[in-house]
């Protein structure tokens, strides 16, 4: 049999992060550190090693991790690393790189379109109201025109139904049965 063993300490990870402080205008690596990070650490808990290692304070700046390409990588995935090549830990403010525009459309354009916006509802309501007797002469002599038309089908009807009533039976077929 072998003896195995299992080692409770936590695997840690130690990777070299050099420190680029942005926040303060400063362009050039400031501190070069080894940090050890557990292997299953959570990003809070990866945040509070490395700005315990440097000494920074992380409530009001923004940490960027780069590797030796430039490229952003998340903090989660920091694999071991030599001197040589370390990563880099940028600081830097809140909205540093970022300036904000002002407002891209002002008020007035807003109260502009809601303007007219109003004023084309308000002429489509008053040419409604001048139209609303011309639509209900319209409706009566279109009523009128259908009961007239029902007048005189009635009245067709009403000669037909005359014309059926008045055949009498006389007694004598005036053509030949055909069968």
């Amino acid at each position: 049999m072998s003896n195995v063993s299992f080692d409770k300490s936590p695997r840690l990870s130690k990777t070299w992060i050099a420190l680029r402080r942005l926040d303060k205008n400063d362009d050039r690596v400031v501190a070069l550190r080894e940090v050890s990070i557990p292997a299953a650490a959570e990003i809070t808990m990866i945040i509070q090693i490395i700005t315990t290692t440097f000494g920074l304070n992380s409530s009001n700046v923004i940490l960027k991790i780069r590797n030796h390409r430039g490229c952003l990588i998340p903090l989660n995935s920091l694999i071991p690393n030599s001197k040589h090549i370390p990563y880099v830990l940028e600081v830097a403010k809140i909205s540093q790189h970022v300036r904000p525009k002002p407002r891209t459309i002002p008020m007035t354009v807003i109260n502009k379109t809601m303007k007219t916006r109003l004023h084309t509802i308000d002429r489509r309501m008053q040419r409604l109201e001048d139209l609303l007797p011309q639509i209900k002469l319209r409706h009566n002599e279109k009523l009128s025109q259908e009961i007239e038309c029902l007048n005189q089908k009635l009245k067709f009807l009403h000669k037909r139904m005359q014309v059926a009533e008045s055949h009498s039976w006389k007694g004598v077929l005036t053509r030949a049965p055909l069968w």
